[in-house]
């Protein structure tokens, strides 16, 4: 579909984010990406960053930090683990690992950020069976947590230095994050334009549940909007220097 409107799309591989690539401190993961933005930049008048989960917490720390005022999409952002399906210790988890217990891993459980039914099923199977399944990893490392606790504690800092164009999906019944987070985001940061739009039929996986569709849909009219935008006011900006300049050439 990205292809068909004349855009290309990019998949990172970021060494040290995903559990089956190791292991790196969120800066690292923050520094992989801006090294594939500035190799986008370099071939393409516009990019743009879409991310997932905690792809998406990352995607917005790395455009407050680094100000490439790049339109961002936020699918399902993580702030806070506070959705009804986190387990009660779940805060916990970042002291334990400060005590020096490192050595342990989190596994993913019910319901997967799944409300399809049948989706779910699949996905349980395969965290029996597999290391790796459709919505990312079996099991969280407990130094990934951390470093993604890090990350969460980071983007909430900065976060008031957002002001690039940003559209965040996210559904209502979310199961790691609760609405309320949702808000605090789209009221803390300092976008021109902050599109937000929620759904009613998914849980956290937005983009593999119920309303994927919509997801894909929203996603593209966001950025169709955005770059049209973006290269009007440019073109405008071409055309305005043109003038400047004959203007003083006839002075």
């Amino acid at each position: 579909m990205i292809k068909n409107l004349g855009h290309s799309s990019c998949i990172p591989r970021i060494e040290g984010y995903s559990a089956k690539s190791g292991f790196d401190s969120f800066d690292i993961w923050l520094s992989q990406l801006d090294h594939v933005v500035s190799l986008l930049l370099e071939e393409h008048e516009q990019v743009a960053i879409v991310g997932l989960s905690m792809g998406a917490t990352l995607a917005i720390a790395y455009e407050a930090d680094y100000q490439k005022n790049i339109p961002v999409v936020a699918l399902s952002p993580v702030l806070a683990f506070d959705g009804w399906s986190v387990p009660w210790f779940h805060p916990l988890l970042y002291l334990v690992f400060k005590l020096g217990f490192v050595n342990w891993h989190y596994k993913e459980s019910e319901p997967y950020g799944l409300r399809n039914p049948e989706i779910r099923r699949r996905v349980a199977k395969q965290v029996l069976e597999q290391e790796t399944t459709e919505v990312g990893s079996a099991s969280l490392s407990a130094k990934h947590l951390y470093q993604a606790l890090r990350l969460i504690r980071f983007t909430k800092k900065i976060l008031p230095e957002f002001k690039a164009d940003i559209q965040i999906i996210s559904a209502i019944d979310d199961d790691v994050v609760a609405p309320q987070t949702i808000d605090w985001l789209t009221k803390t940061i300092s976008s021109g334009t902050c599109k937000l739009v929620w759904l009613g039929g998914s849980y956290h996986i937005i983009t593999l549940d119920n309303e994927r569709e919509i997801v894909i849909n929203e996603t593209v009219e966001f950025l169709q909007g955005v770059f049209s935008k973006k290269e009007g006011l440019q073109k405008y900006s071409k055309e305005a220097k043109e003038l400047i300049i004959r203007n003083r050439v006839v002075e």
